[in-house]
């Protein structure tokens, strides 16, 4: 698996104890973790929801865990050492990190939750699963739900990748006003860029000229963007070129 890294690519690991048993190990080395605690037995409880970090590529994404259940058995806490924590529980402990190495030449995630064991609330764990997935591949995801119906928010960005400037494009199927974010976030997982969306329309567009939030240029590489509704979230890989 660390040649596996070591060749660019990117990978997702969870599991309640995986810090406790390999922390210290090479690989372990490879996550941008640390471990911060052992949780407590699951008769006990650790976790009854998990919250998407503010200003990470989940934010916003928040879901009831089974909590007192055998998945909420000795829970680790974990904290970021290189990486940037993307999920903590309602004790606001460390649950999930993401880190893209010390040079960004790969990517991981590594929760100490079960993804099985979250419930669907607003947002399913197919959201979830598709910013994960954008993340650690950079692809263009689906925009599906779980049931197979098509999802009510779409995004594209064009051109894709772009030197100057990129339009980014988002259409609802439903055209009742909604509450509508667009934010850029590196592959680190950190917000670059709030892009103000004033007018909430059925459909619309903004330009992105690859600066931060301060208006510097940003570095060449991938960045996510991320629309959200109040009940879609949709994320899309962009590549800024010099």
């Amino acid at each position: 698996m660390i040649d596996f890294l070591d060749a660019g690519k990117g990978v997702y690991i969870e599991g309640a104890n995986f810090s406790s048993y390999n922390e210290g190990s090479p690989l372990y080395g490879k996550f941008g973790t640390k471990l911060a605690g052992v949780g407590n037995f699951w008769q006990t409880g650790n976790i009854e929801t998990v919250f998407g970090e503010t200003g990470s590529v989940v934010e916003g994404l928040d879901y009831d865990y089974l909590y007192q259940q055998p998945p909420d058995n000795l829970v680790d806490h974990i904290d970021a050492n290189g990486g940037s924590i993307i999920f903590a529980s309602q004790d606001g402990i460390g649950r999930g990190v993401m880190y893209a190495g010390a040079s960004n030449t790969y990517r991981t995630i590594n929760t100490s939750f079960i993804f099985s064991a979250l419930v669907n609330g607003i947002h399913t764990k197919n959201d979830l699963m598709e910013a994960y997935m954008d993340y650690l591949t950079g692809n263009t995801a689906v925009d599906e739900h779980e049931n197979g119906i098509a999802n009510a928010l779409s995004l594209t960005v064009s051109p894709n990748p772009f030197s100057n400037t990129t339009v980014i494009r988002y259409q609802m199927r439903d055209a009742s006003p909604k509450q509508v974010s667009m934010k850029v976030y590196d592959i680190t997982g950190r917000l670059v860029r709030q892009l103000n969306n004033p007018t909430i329309q059925p459909s619309n567009q903004i330009v992105w000229d690859g600066t931060d939030n301060s208006g510097r240029r940003v570095s060449s590489g991938t960045y996510i963007v991320r629309i959200a509704t109040d009940h879609d979230i949709v994320n899309r890989a962009v590549v800024l070129i010099d």
